[in-house]
């Protein structure tokens, strides 16, 4: 049940190309798949052949690594939820509210469900010419962002380990360019926008496999570029593989990071010789049948008045806001609500408004009103339990509010990770509770099974396994927090060494979750991240 977040990533953000593109006929479509939910902006059968394509991917991942047929035992709530609509300018305009940023898409993974934003298109452009065209090549497909991302999350959820980075990221760019075809899909082919990183930048397995702790010119494209290279040549060529499965039960048991490629890979000079082949000959690829070879199911249905009026608001709110936007979107969601009394959907979106911008007397009762319409509605449901839970923080009475409010949403979805989560939590940051029931206990644990992509959920479950002194399952969950260079893992190395040698208070202090409720202003914020920096500093860590 032990995983780990890849890369430390709670959202990662990709450059795309710009391109020319032929307008369509568009409308607000949702489509529906057995791990997909989609809102596109588009014609029926664009959105239709994409939310398939996603669902062919999840089928190669599965057949790929050997993780099998879906068995069920996901509950629904972890179907990624994916919106599509618009340009790349668009992304980047909600990314990080600059149009002009480059950025084209990214995923965000939340116990409360995950979301993914990526473009219909890339930017629309006018003219040619012979260097447009070269750049437009260099560029990433806007597909790739997501099936990259995909790839991060399906293995939190089948496959997880403290995988290097250079690997969890080479493996994710083997699946980012999948091609289907009808009855077979093709994966190895070089991804263009890796092909320049490639032919540049020198192999290097050391600098590869244990980077330097300071970033250089030649780390993203050595994890990236040089990460697809390895990754394609372990998993595509039968004779290495199976080998990662010994590089990391060698790195599990302390060896040495070179150490441990010797052991797995035998001599690197032969490796390396084999990736100079490999990096300067043809693409090795191959062509694979699919497992089922009946088209993915798809339920779709063009979005009413009252659901495509919210999209705007569900965006932006599902993207996440700062306090101006926040106060914005109540505006916004008022006059959505005053338009559509009795939309579930558009209640829905103003709840969420309305709980980001902490207004939780109003976002109670949006939660109130949902649930009376529709009593089985666990995102009401855990709105409500999380507007006591958050109201906690200076009225001590609402832990026990919040409690049984958690409680009632897990009656109504016993397998949705956040009122496991929240319930946990409500015993958890309780002064007045000595010890937390094995009960709140046990949902944790089940909360992490179904979100170790949440690092919430992860932090809370490292915390409870140091409390319980069980240290080895508190490194494996943890990992994240000590592997890898940077100033989070240098520090988060240093308390766990701390906390091995006794002093056990600094570790569990530092890894314990906030109180949702505590409210801090950005002045508070770059407080807490000078004092991490000093910390750091003292520890001996490199700061930037």
């Amino acid at each position: 049940m032990f995983k780990r977040i890849f890369g430390g990533f709670t959202a990662v953000l990709l450059a795309l190309g710009l391109t020319a593109q032929t307008a369509a006929a568009r409308d607000w479509y949702r489509a529906e798949s057995a791990h997909f939910i989609l809102y596109s902006e588009d014609s029926e059968e664009a959105t239709i052949d994409y939310v398939q394509d996603l669902e062919r991917l999840d089928e190669v991942l599965r057949l790929m690594t050997g993780v099998g047929a879906d068995d069920g035992s996901l509950p629904p709530s972890t179907k990624v939820t994916v919106f599509r609509y618009g340009q790349t300018r668009d992304m980047a305009a909600l990314a990080v509210g600059n149009r002009n940023a480059g950025i084209g898409g990214f995923f965000i993974p939340r116990a409360t469900g995950a979301v993914a934003f990526v473009p219909r298109q890339r930017n629309a452009r006018t003219g040619r010419s012979r260097q447009r065209d070269f750049d437009t090549a260099m560029q990433l497909e806007p597909k790739a962002v997501l099936f990259h991302e995909y790839v991060h999350y399906f293995m939190f959820q089948h496959a997880d380990a403290p995988y290097p980075l250079w690997y969890s990221e080479g493996f994710a760019e083997l699946f980012s360019n999948l091609q289907f075809e009808e009855d077979y899909f093709i994966i190895g082919e070089v991804p263009t926008w890796r092909s320049a990183s490639l032919a540049t930048i020198p192999l290097d397995l050391e600098a590869t496999f244990d980077p330097p702790a300071q970033r250089d010119r030649y780390t993203t494209g050595r994890t990236y570029a040089h990460g697809w290279l390895i990754a394609s040549h372990l998993n595509l060529n039968p004779e290495r593989r199976g080998q990662m499965t010994g590089y990391m039960q060698a790195i599990a048991e302390g060896r040495p990071i070179m150490e441990a490629a010797e052991i797995a890979f035998g001599d690197l000079d032969v490796l390396y010789d084999e990736l100079e082949e490999f990096r300067t000959g043809r693409a090795r690829t191959l062509r694979v049948p699919y497992a089922v070879q009946a088209e993915p199911e798809v339920e779709i249905r063009q979005l009413n008045d009252d659901e495509e009026a919210r999209m705007e608001l569900m965006i932006r709110s599902k993207r996440g806001v700062d306090e101006d936007e926040a106060e914005r979107l109540v505006g916004v969601a008022r006059n959505l609500v005053a338009e559509y009394p009795n939309s579930t959907a558009v209640l829905l979106a103003a709840l969420e408004a309305e709980f980001d911008a902490r207004n939780y007397d109003e976002a109670e009762s949006l939660a109130q009103r949902v649930l009376e319409i529709d009593s089985e509605n666990t995102t009401a449901a855990y709105y409500y339990a999380d507007v006591a839970l958050r109201r906690s923080f200076e009225d001590p009475t609402q832990y026990e509010v919040a409690r049984d409010r958690f409680v009632d949403a897990n009656l109504m979805e016993n397998d949705h990770p956040y009122p496991l989560y929240g319930y946990y939590l409500s015993y958890l940051l309780d002064p007045s509770v000595d010890e937390v029931p094995e009960g709140a206990k046990a949902a944790l644990e089940t909360s992490f099974a179904y979100a170790a992509f949440d690092g919430g959920v992860r932090r809370a479950l490292v915390h409870m396994l140091l409390l319980e002194q069980r240290d080895d399952a508190a490194r494996v969950v943890g990992a994240e927090y000590i592997t890898g260079n940077g100033i989070g893992p240098c520090v988060y190395r240093h308390y766990f060494e701390q906390y091995e040698n006794g002093d056990r208070e600094k570790l569990l202090e530092e890894i314990r979750p906030d109180h949702p409720g505590e409210y801090l202003d950005e002045d508070a914020r770059e407080a807490q991240r000078d004092e991490f920096r000093e910390e750091a500093e003292a520890l001996g860590c490199e700061v930037d």
